[in-house]
């Protein structure tokens, strides 16, 4: 049985490969195990107790949507979400190219329009070569 963590483990591979392009089953096992990951993450930073941060006191807090749901910054959250950041922004790059986009869009990803780019990620690439490279496997 291939629990798919494969693809999780490519993203992270191709750390800053902002070229080619990305399936929709890449990118979103990708997410899947980044949440997962970061969910146990949190349940670690929780669990030591120390938290370096709090979201919340941040000037326009109200803007960090990570904020509303848990605002408390552990040192293991601190460490995972930049070291993530570049991979994120890469694989959905690569993932607009599967659709016929510019990569150029990834960036709305880290901003409060984040679940309208997300309606782009869902769609289905195209079947055959385009200008960003061959049909994703």
């Amino acid at each position: 049985m291939d629990i798919k963590i494969n693809y999780f483990i490519k993203c992270m591979k191709n750390y800053a490969v902002f070229k080619g392009r990305a399936s929709r089953p890449e990118f979103w096992y990708f997410i899947l195990y980044w949440i997962i990951l970061y969910g146990v993450i949190i349940i670690i930073d929780r669990t030591i107790g120390y938290n370096i941060i709090n979201l919340n006191d941040l000037p326009y807090s109200e803007y960090i949507p990570l904020a509303k749901f848990s605002g408390e910054v552990g040192p293991l959250i601190l460490f995972y979400r930049p070291l993530t950041i570049i991979p994120s922004i890469a694989a959905a790059t690569r993932r607009l190219h599967d659709i016929n986009m510019s990569g150029k869009w990834s960036i709305l990803l880290i901003t409060p329009l984040a679940p309208i780019t997300m309606l782009f990620l869902i769609k289905k690439g195209d079947v055959v070569t385009n200008q960003y490279g061959n049909m994703p496997h």
